[in-house]
């Protein structure tokens, strides 16, 4: 047929004009083709646009870019909406964003099924780029985007169900949408398993986790620790501290101890205070002192003022009131507020 002749005449001379680096040439020829039916003369066009926007062999151009993007989506090709919506959602050439032209492309992309679309709707809702946050509609389009697939969604569904804010709270919701982005390779899933562990442990002590299981909260720090949290311990301790579960004080010395372990002053500082107190272990005032001394030297307020009130008092310690001040000071200089009223009413000394 005629037609089928010139649409494959307006393809070819599109590649002649290609090779010979006329490419707005070529772009007019490929858009004559696409208007006969060639798909392939719409890709085309497409990969010229994408060609000049990342100035991958041609002059970084974005407002041709652009150009060649909107003729693409005219002509059904659905990577092309999709790198328009980025490229309003960025900004051309320099220039502010369009998030609204943005989110009608990417709504358009991603009732075509277009999971990194459904993720960037997300992400423009979650951070307010449209001038408003809304969380419910952020929440949505994360899902929508983790069903389909997108490994980002995935890790940002599963914080939207640890928060509890857009949602009800489903920890095992959050866990199982976390784990899955990560195991499938997204590059922020070992921190954000991280992160989601080191919360979720206490509150499984807390039972804001909507209940209470001590070993699922101790795996969970346990895997913390090894993602690079050396700290999960420390809050889990704290967790168990103010819990008031059976055995929270044992349970609670032996998480203090383990964090003690990462060298961590505040686990240093809580460990003197269960020896000194009988928390958890037999009441050791010695012990509580050489760990109070020990954080206090790396800069914890807490033991600075618990070891300056050692040193006032000769209390598993010789008595050095010189000393005291020193160290009390130190501590109310950090903002700890027993200090800080120490140093008055003992000493009647004020920071000023």
């Amino acid at each position: 047929m005629a037609s089928d002749r010139m649409m494959e005449y307006y393809y070819s001379m599109g590649q002649d004009c290609l090779h010979m680096g006329d490419m707005d040439e070529a772009v007019t020829y490929f858009r004559k083709a696409a208007n006969m039916g060639a798909r392939e003369a719409a890709y085309e066009i497409f990969v010229l646009g994408r060609q000049w926007e990342k100035g991958d062999g041609l002059d970084k151009d974005e407002s041709k870019a652009e150009n060649c993007y909107k003729i693409s989506v005219d002509y059904g090709i659905e990577e092309a909406g999709l790198a328009l919506g980025k490229l309003y959602l960025r900004g051309i050439n320099g220039n502010k964003p369009n998030p609204r032209k943005a989110r009608r492309m990417l709504e358009h992309c991603s009732d075509e099924g277009s999971a990194e679309a459904a993720s960037l709707l997300g992400k423009i809702y979650d951070e307010g780029i449209m001038g408003k946050v809304n969380q419910d509609r952020a929440f949505r389009y994360y899902l929508l985007a983790a069903e389909r697939g997108d490994t980002s969604a995935m890790l940002m569904t599963g914080m939207f169900y640890a928060q509890g804010t857009s949602t009800q709270k489903d920890l095992a919701a959050a866990e199982m949408w976390i784990r899955k982005g990560r195991d499938e390779g997204n590059p922020d899933g070992d921190m954000t398993l991280r992160g989601f562990l080191s919360v979720a442990c206490g509150e499984y002590i807390t039972g804001a986790a909507g209940s209470v299981d001590p070993a699922k909260a101790w795996h969970m720090a346990e895997e913390a620790e090894a993602l690079g949290d050396k700290e999960a311990f420390l809050r889990l301790g704290l967790a168990f501290t103010h819990s008031g579960t059976k055995d929270h004080a044992v349970k609670a010395f032996e998480c203090y101890k383990r964090a003690a372990r990462n060298s961590i002053p505040a686990a240093w500082a809580a460990l003197g205070l269960c020896y000194e107190a009988g928390i958890g272990v037999e009441e050791d005032i010695e012990e509580a002192v050489k760990l109070y001394k020990k954080a206090a030297e790396k800069g914890d307020p807490f033991a600075m003022a618990h070891y300056g009130y050692a040193l006032a008092n000769g209390e598993g310690i010789e008595k050095d009131e010189k000393a005291a001040m020193s160290w009390l000071i130190k501590a109310a200089m950090k903002g700890d507020m027993g200090a800080i009223h120490i140093l008055k009413e003992d000493y009647n000394y004020e920071l000023r």
